[in-house]
């Protein structure tokens, strides 16, 4: 049955929802950008810390509400999130067009060019030398998985994901011959990293750990590395790449407390220098801040295919409140990165060496 595409849109419309290039939602995001950047400067001016605040990532469980997350946002119709994520690797995380303000704004990149970017900035950053054993924390569509199979032919990998929705596409990825994922050098996990036993195999026999869009679930930082710390080889790596902000936004830290904790339960922004004072079991190699540009680029493409498909997904998957409900959030997070020419608020890696 043909869909009636502008009926569709009309009746969003009276409903008061609206796409990324409506005159009403670049209002509301203006006026979003405008109120976060005031908030921006004023930590920026007037700085408080964790202790302050009475947070400490030394205590506590590694992570938080994992079931309701898996709920809420990444078991989400599989639909969902293929009208929008990548064709190349389906990356659920910020895609890299370029280090600096100008280079982000002026590159004509493709969303998929620049995931692929991203992917070997990662390879780079972390020393991937092409023969490692890795543990993925969080392998999400096996978007990493992907790119590292492809480019070395001697890497071996396990991922994990507590997502039913994942796993179920990885597994079908897993019996394609032709697919990276069915290479046989790749083991999926289904199960929660927080709650997985460390058996004889994992003990002390990972060259890399790595995770990406992990940490902002991360409550105990410091068990959180522990564990890690215990899966790798003498002198192994773990990398990771998540959201943070340069100064401490106490908004951001508790889910309760904020509109993003309506889409990414348990989630937190962390300050950029918090995971690299974290030395007790690991020795900091180096630590960098991507320009948060890099996101408020990705994410507006994102939206821009999201609501291309947004008549299928009223059709066949969505009511209007689910609609609205996404379409909000694409453009709540557009405007979390987008103030100070995305120098506050971005992602930051990290690379940690393990001890004899």
């Amino acid at each position: 049955m043909d869909i009636n595409i502008e009926l569709i849109r009309e009746k969003l419309a009276l409903k008061g929802i609206h796409g990324p290039s409506s005159n009403e939602l670049r209002l509301y995001e203006d006026r979003l950008t405008r109120f976060f950047t005031r908030e921006y400067q004023r930590y920026t001016d007037n700085p408080v810390s964790l202790p302050e605040l009475g947070i400490s990532t030394s205590e506590g469980p590694i992570m938080e509400d994992t079931d309701s997350l898996m709920e809420h946002h990444y078991d989400e119709d599989l639909n969902f999130f293929k009208s929008f994520l990548d064709t190349r690797y389906h990356a659920y995380s910020m895609a890299y067009y370029g280090e600096s303000p100008v280079s982000i704004r002026k590159s004509d990149a493709t969303l998929e060019e620049a995931q692929h970017a991203k992917f070997d900035l990662i390879a780079r950053r972390a020393q991937i030398e092409g023969h490692e054993r890795i543990f993925n924390i969080g392998c999400g569509f096996g978007s990493l998985e992907s790119y590292l199979l492809k480019r070395f032919p001697k890497l071996e990998i396990v991922g994990i994901t507590p997502s039913r929705v994942q796993v179920n596409y990885l597994r079908k990825r897993m019996n394609d011959p032709d697919d990276p994922l069915g290479s046989g050098r790749f083991t999926l996990i289904e199960g929660k990293f927080d709650q997985l036993p460390l058996n004889s195999s994992e003990q002390n026999s990972f060259n890399l750990v790595i995770s990406v869009a992990v940490f902002e679930q991360v409550r105990n930082m410091s068990a959180a590395l522990l564990k890690i710390s215990d899966m790798l080889t003498p002198h192994g790596k773990t990398f990771h790449h998540f959201i943070t902000s340069r100064r401490v936004i106490p908004q951001f830290l508790d889910p309760e407390k904020t509109r993003i904790g309506l889409y990414f339960p348990g989630g937190r922004a962390w300050p950029h220098d918090e995971l690299a004072r974290h030395t007790e079991h690991l020795d900091l190699i180096g630590h960098w801040f991507v320009n948060g540009l890099n996101y408020w680029r990705t994410l507006d493409e994102w939206h821009q295919r999201f609501w291309e498909r947004v008549p299928y997904l009223y059709e066949h998957i969505f009511d209007s409140s689910a609609i609205a409900h996404w379409n909000n959030y694409f453009s709540l997070c557009k405007t979390v990165f987008a103030p100070m020419d995305g120098n506050f608020y971005g992602n930051s890696h990290y690379l940690f060496r393990a001890r004899d």
